[in-house]
């Protein structure tokens, strides 16, 4: 450690906390309160040194400031977060995290929007419309998970066009990526599948629910919840990775990313740096420690083990890599076709990617 950084915690930790208890003691004239103070300042002295010693936060001051994150609290992000905060990775890089846990993806957004977070995740396409509307947000990569189709336990389809006339639960609603891609792929082998099928829109809960209960023939999905379905025994007919190869497109496109605004990141560049390098740090620690797993199951939410490592295994392989100039002309070509089948009526008013929704780092 520094002797800046030492003395700037001896400062924090001892000097200031001392001088504050020892005025209101003499303040207040209460008996022990002077004992009192001496306890508090020894107690805060011997946790400093064993924090040096351990190369805790004495080891990795913080000098970036704070970054914000909103996550749904029992979200994939949080499970990368939490292993963020208990490893210090936040403090190795720069920064002090500080996660907003919110209840769902709007209130995110809306905390993003009204400087309430610095960071959330989501799609780049959420972000290109945003940059249509005069928001300047930017992405960078944090998972290349894009979901999959769900069948029925008993279903007998084995192929898209066998679809037709069945009940599609589609999660992320009609603007749902993973649907526009189906939607493609049927329209290039020749059929229109919004017009023969019945589509149902609603909460990923509920639709797996209704997958389960017999109300829907398929379901497409975020991959964490087609996850729980697989880990039942439910087919998956597809997943969307698959259907992305077969329209032409890059299966290595990290769709979902670390969104923030684009002046917040010109403010500082190192800060988006920092919080990619945690991530890394998150991520790398995650691969090669299957034990860290054991801590994040409350977050995760599971009571079997078949469902624990169908978790484990899709967050794993959606570790993206540093994004480069031809993905974000794939992205480019993944959202024209996204476009044509949406058009402005689902994807806004922006008809082609803006390039700058992505960052792309040293």
């Amino acid at each position: 450690m520094t002797l800046v950084l030492w003395s700037r915690w001896i400062l924090l930790r001892l000097l200031f906390p001392a001088m504050f208890l020892l005025g209101y003691c003499f303040r207040k004239a209460k008996p022990g309160c002077i004992g009192g103070m001496v306890l508090l300042w020894l107690h805060a002295l011997l946790g400093s040194a064993a924090a040096l010693a351990s190369g805790g936060p004495l080891a990795a001051a913080p000098t970036l400031g704070e970054i914000r994150v909103a996550a749904l609290k029992f979200g994939t992000l949080n499970w990368e977060l939490e292993t963020i905060r208990r490893q210090q990775f936040d403090r190795q890089a720069g920064f002090e995290l500080e996660v907003i846990e919110l209840a769902g993806m709007s209130a995110t957004r809306t905390a993003l929007m009204s400087g309430a977070a610095d960071v959330i995740v989501a799609d780049w396409i959420w972000v290109t419309r945003q940059r249509a509307m005069g928001q300047a947000l930017q992405f960078v990569p944090f998972s290349t998970a894009i979901g999959e189709l769900v069948l029925a336990p008993d279903s007998s389809i084995k192929t898209l066009q066998q679809l037709q006339g069945t009940r599609i639960g589609i999660a992320g609603g009609p603007a749902s990526k993973g649907w526009l891609l189906l939607r493609a792929r049927a329209l290039q082998l020749g059929f229109d599948l919004q017009a023969s099928t019945e589509q149902q829109y609603g909460a990923p809960p509920l639709l797996s629910a209704a997958l389960e209960q017999g109300r829907l023939d398929a379901l497409i999905s975020f991959w964490h919840f087609t996850a729980r379905l697989k880990a039942k025994g439910y087919p998956v007919l597809l997943d969307l990775k698959q259907t992305s190869r077969e329209l032409g497109l890059d299966t290595d496109l990290p769709m979902l990313g670390f969104v923030f605004r684009q002046s917040w990141a010109e403010l500082q560049p190192q800060r988006i740096e920092a919080l990619v390098a945690a991530s890394k740090a998150g991520k790398a620690y995650l691969q090669q420690t299957p034990a860290a797993w054991n801590a994040l199951r409350p977050l995760m939410q599971v009571d079997d083990e078949a469902t624990f490592e169908q978790l484990k295994a899709g967050y794993l392989a959606g570790y993206p890599q540093p994004l480069s100039l031809a993905q974000i002309e794939a992205a480019e070509k993944m959202y024209g076709l996204l476009y044509q089948i949406g058009g402005k009526s689902l994807l806004g008013s922006a008809t082609a990617l803006d390039r700058a929704s992505f960052r792309l780092l040293p």
